[in-house]
């Protein structure tokens, strides 16, 4: 012990940190990507009173980014305290921070940005009485006055040009770019009253082309579902249902969408203008959604709360995406109004405030999944939504479970891997005929029978065996389609007429930024006007119609938030992975679909034979073990 101690590096005296230093710490905390330059500029245009706001980037933001508003402006005299940390006209005291009615407050947005970057700043309060400021690297260049347009003009240049090891984190142009659309929906959202734009050029040669236009509309009930039309197509905006008029007249206002919705992360929450990913919100939310809507995935979600700056604390992130309810009431309240409006999407047509893009569709979906009865026995037919069972969404996946390995060597089957990862996997062929439990490795266990349509029960020698009869046929059909993939893998068919997807301004940057990828997977597909995209060919192993939908869930899964990988072989690794992952779960057995004592025992067969029987493609658990021990000790016997 003493050696180490003797090994220690010699302890430096205490002293103050140089105000540069200082500064990359603090813009560390709000500025992570171009991304989050672009938040910060859009919210201060915003707090300005803009009712326009344009937005430029090159190379994805990673070069240049320029954000000009009409908003109120800077004072030339307070020009230069725009740029200094802690400096704001938001707030003056502790009492002001706990009912701050602003989207920024701290007094660190410009400051963060120009210690990281070369910046311009030119404003002006009224017509030809402007202001330039040019800062680099947190180092005031240039401090003049200058003749322009009322507004405010932000210019970034070369971000992270003074921290390398900053900017070797950014990732490709086309993910910056997505996540910077990301950023400009969702404040487009939040405020349908202003006009957003947003282009991007690859390149400084490059003209630049427009990526998000969003004409203002009003900022009512009306207005807001207009706004969701303009940046998700009418198609969404006529499958959305209003949340009750009481509620809104609390201050919850939005949208809940039809079964047609549940397309995974098209879920946003916004608490006084501001697009958050709260979890409590989002708790009551899938909650809701689990209790009423028997399995499916969770439909679109457009939540708009409007409620007294002192209710919230926006003051508990450093980039300000969650918060804190003071009252709970208002938990309640959302609570009710999502359950209502659920409740309605359930069994009503959409009633879209304003007709959008022709006639309202009428819900595809008919009925909860139906069985035929043949005898004793039920047959083996699927009905109803595709996606019955489980969402590929949901918490994070947990741990493949302690006991796996054991259970593995106990009744055949590969070890778990590790848990979230989609290892690559070989499918032994399915055999023709159901697979007895009484195969090698398995004489022990005994098929007990079926729980509420859901579980499969098993007695092994020591212990009671619950089976996921849903995930246990998607890890299945996972590993057969991945395998069949990666044989089919680049080998595609032309579609005789292009498929065009509906898909919002973020959707449609994803799918642009996964393009190497698909093309890798055997699809061709390319970006038109207004949002949408084209399918020419897709791979030869999948049904058309399938073959939309999976690259539609794929679109929405990167646009809320998946990290693609960089690498063009990784990329489409990660899509194979993804599109047999998705395939497997819209085709699996259902919950509550009774099966016949034949079918239960040839799945648990088949599931046996998987190289990873123990967890579904999305890392939760398929078999759960509950031991003599673990019995006798609920029934007080130890």
């Amino acid at each position: 012990m003493g050696a180490d101690f003797e090994s220690a590096p010699a302890r430096r005296p205490l002293q103050r940190l140089p105000d540069t230093l200082i500064s990359k710490i603090a813009a560390g905390e709000v500025i992570e990507r171009p991304s989050s330059v672009v938040k910060e500029l859009v919210e201060n245009a915003l707090d300005a009173g803009a009712s326009r706001l344009e937005v430029d980037l090159t190379n994805g933001g990673k070069d240049l980014i320029v954000v000009t508003d009409d908003g109120s402006g800077i004072a030339g005299e307070e020009a230069i305290l725009a740029v200094e940390r802690h400096a704001t006209s938001k707030i003056g005291s502790f009492e002001d921070l706990l009912e701050v009615a602003t989207l920024g407050f701290r007094g660190e947005a410009l400051s963060s940005i120009a210690a990281v970057s070369k910046c311009e700043l030119l404003t002006a309060q009224s017509p030809g009485e402007g202001h330039r400021l040019l800062v680099e690297g947190g180092k005031v260049a240039i401090d003049e006055p200058v003749s322009r347009p009322r507004g405010t003009t932000v210019t970034v240049e070369s971000l992270f040009y003074n921290v390398p090891a900053r900017k070797q984190f950014l990732k490709r142009p086309a993910t910056e770019l997505r996540h910077a659309t990301t950023v400009v929906q969702g404040y487009a959202l939040a405020r349908p009253d202003v006009t957003f734009v947003l282009r991007h050029a690859p390149d400084g040669a490059s003209p630049l082309r427009e990526v998000l236009r969003a004409q203002a509309t009003g900022i009512d009930s009306a207005g807001r579902l207009e706004r969701i039309a303009q940046l998700f197509g009418p198609d969404l905006a006529n499958h959305l249902i209003p949340l009750p008029e009481a509620r809104r007249r609390q201050g919850v206002d939005g949208f809940v969408g039809d079964r047609e919705t549940s397309r995974g992360r098209r879920q946003f929450v916004f608490v006084n203008g501001r697009l958050l990913r709260d979890r409590a919100v989002l708790a009551i939310y899938y909650k809701a959604v689990r209790d009423l809507m028997k399995g499916d995935p969770a439909p679109a979600l457009f939540l708009f709360l409007d409620v007294p700056p002192e209710s919230v604390d926006v003051n508990v992130h450093p980039q300000k995406a969650e918060v804190r309810f003071r009252d709970a009431a208002i938990l309640g309240r959302i609570g009710s109004a999502l359950r209502k409006g659920l409740e309605a999407a359930k069994g009503e047509e959409p009633a879209p405030l304003r007709e959008l893009g022709g006639p309202v569709a009428p819900p595809a979906w008919t009925g909860a999944g139906q069985v035929r009865e043949t005898g004793r026995a039920v047959s083996w037919r699927r009905a109803g939504a595709a996606g019955e069972g489980h969402s590929e969404e949901g918490d994070p996946a947990p741990e493949a479970p302690a006991w796996a390995a054991e259970l593995a060597a106990r009744y055949g089957g590969a070890q778990p891997g590790p848990a979230g990862k989609l290892a690559e996997v070989a499918y032994r062929p399915q055999p023709s005929s159901p697979v007895p439990l009484s195969g090698k490795g398995r004489e022990s266990l005994r098929l007990i029978g079926q729980y509420k349509g859901t579980m499969i029960l098993l007695e092994g020698p020591e212990s009671l065996l619950v089976v996921d009869q849903h995930v246990a046929h998607e890890r299945i059909l996972y590993e057969r389609f991945r395998l069949s993939l990666a044989e089919q893998e680049s080998r595609s068919q032309t579609l005789l007429m292009p498929r065009v997807l509906e898909l919002s301004v973020a959707e449609n940057a994803a799918l642009a930024e996964c393009s190497a990828g698909l093309a890798r997977c055997g699809y061709s597909v390319s970006s038109l006007s207004g949002g949408s995209a084209a399918i020419t060919a897709i791979p030869a192993v999948l049904p058309d119609a399938e073959a939309e939908s999976l690259v539609l869930r794929i679109a929405t899964r990167v646009a809320g938030g998946d990290e693609l990988p960089s690498e063009e072989e990784a990329l489409a690794e990660y899509l194979l992975t993804q599109l047999a992952a998705s395939r497997a779960c819209r085709a699996a057995v259902k919950m509550h679909e009774a099966l016949s004592a034949e079918k239960m025992e040839s799945l648990i067969g088949e599931l046996f034979a998987c190289e990873h029987p123990y967890t579904c493609p999305h890392g939760r658990p398929v078999v759960l073990e509950l031991t003599d021990r673990d019995l006798e000790r609920r029934f007080k016997r130890r």
